[in-house]
This record gives C-alpha cells, structure tokens and sequence, in this order.
C-alpha cells in the first residue's frame, strides 16, 4: 500500500496499516485512533497537529516531515525510527519508545511524560525548552555531566 494526498483533519479509525508507505502526505490535523501501523514508513509528509492515541506503532520509519504539535498518548512506538523532523510542541504521554532511533530532530518545547525509553538513542537533537516527566531536559543534561565530569 503506497499513499499520497491529503487527510486534513480526518478522522482515522480502528485501521490496519501494516507495511504502509505514505510519501508527501498531509495529515494536517488528523486522528489516529485505535490504529495498526506495524513497519510503516511515513517519509516527506505534514503531520502538524496530529493526533496519535492508543495505537500500536512498531518499527515504523518517519522522514523528513513535519510533526509540529503534535500529540502522541498511549501508543505503542517499539522500535520506531524518526530522521529530519520536527516535533516542536509535540506532546508525548504514557508510551513505549523503548528501543527506537531519534536522528536530527528538533524536540524543542516538546513534553514527554510517563515514557519508558530504554535503549532509545537521540542524535543531534534540538531539546531547547522541552520538557521530560516535568523537568527540563537542559536540567537533565547538566546533572548527566556533572556526574560524570570525571569519567
């Protein structure tokens, strides 16, 4: 299945979108309810304002795209790989990111809450301003360096 073409503000529901590609796609605005996207790979799209809830979301692969504000709560996101995106204002609660790849994003006034992000790695990522379980990250990079000033 290969998409392109606009959904702005469209509801999307209960769906199965297992190895999906959707390419220079708008979801402007759009939902995600309830949705199957198991190795999708979402590349040059818009989902500005989009919501994601309570959604399963395995190794899926976002590219160059824009995610500003967008809301992620209750998904699935194992494995997932984002690369050359933007997340400014993105809100991301109660998820599963372990295991998944950030590459040249930019997360600044993002919130992340109740999150579990074991082995997920971030590259040259943009955190100005964000925010994890109500700290700042630039908070959390400090104490990071304090502890270890001396390994």
């Amino acid at each position: 299945m290969s998409e392109k073409g606009k959904t702005t503000g469209k509801t999307i529901f209960s769906e199965n979108f297992v190895g999906a590609v959707f390419e220079e796609s708008d979801f402007d605005g759009a939902v995600f309810k309830e949705n199957n996207l198991y190795c999708v790979a979402i590349t040059e799209s818009n989902l500005d304002q989009t919501r994601i809830e309570e959604s399963s979301m395995h190794n899926v692969q976002f590219r160059n795209m824009g995610m500003r504000n967008a809301s992620f709560q209750a998904v699935d996101l194992r494995g997932i790989s984002f690369r050359d995106a933007n997340l400014v204002g993105a809100s991301v609660m109660h998820l599963n990111m372990s295991a998944s790849n950030f590459a040249h994003i930019n997360l600044s006034e993002s919130v992340f809450n109740s999150c579990g992000m074991v082995g997920t790695q971030f590259v040259d990522c943009n955190w100005e301003d964000a925010m994890i379980d109500g700290i700042p990250v630039r908070d959390l990079l400090e104490a990071y360096k304090q502890v270890h000033k001396d390994n």
